[in-house]
């Protein structure tokens, strides 16, 4: 086999193998009564909200980073078993989050929707 051909055979081979080892991004549907953990990995983690965040305040400063961009938050923990609270807000609303750092198995994406998005209002006419 000439070493074009081993060339061509690893890359199709990792065509094949890379989109099985990618994880999916998990959906969380908050309101403001509760707080959800997100799991933050070696990689960090982007946490992706429905509108841009105004205000985020983030309780253990030393323990994670945090960088806007759009409606994303990225974060990264700056030391290895961290924790946190971090509070978001958006549209006047307060959403409020559980930050750990993991070794392996961390959420790379994490999308967050409003709880109240999957009530239906309804208007009932009785005739």
């Amino acid at each position: 086999m000439r070493k074009s051909d081993v060339w061509v055979w690893a890359m199709m081979f990792s065509l094949i193998t890379i989109p099985c080892f990618a994880k999916k991004a998990r959906t969380i549907r908050l309101n403001e009564q509760r707080t959800e953990p997100i799991y933050i990995g070696t990689a960090g983690s982007v946490i992706n909200f429905p509108s841009r965040p105004t205000k985020v305040i983030l309780g253990n400063k030393g323990s994670f980073a945090v960088e806007y961009n759009q409606d994303d938050l990225a974060i990264s923990a700056l030391r290895p078993g961290a924790h946190s609270n971090l509070f978001v807000y958006i549209d006047g609303r307060r959403f409020g989050f559980n930050l750990l750092a993991v070794g392996t198995g961390g959420d790379e994406i994490v999308l967050i929707r409003d709880a109240q998005e999957l009530k239906i209002k309804a208007k009932i006419r009785y005739e």
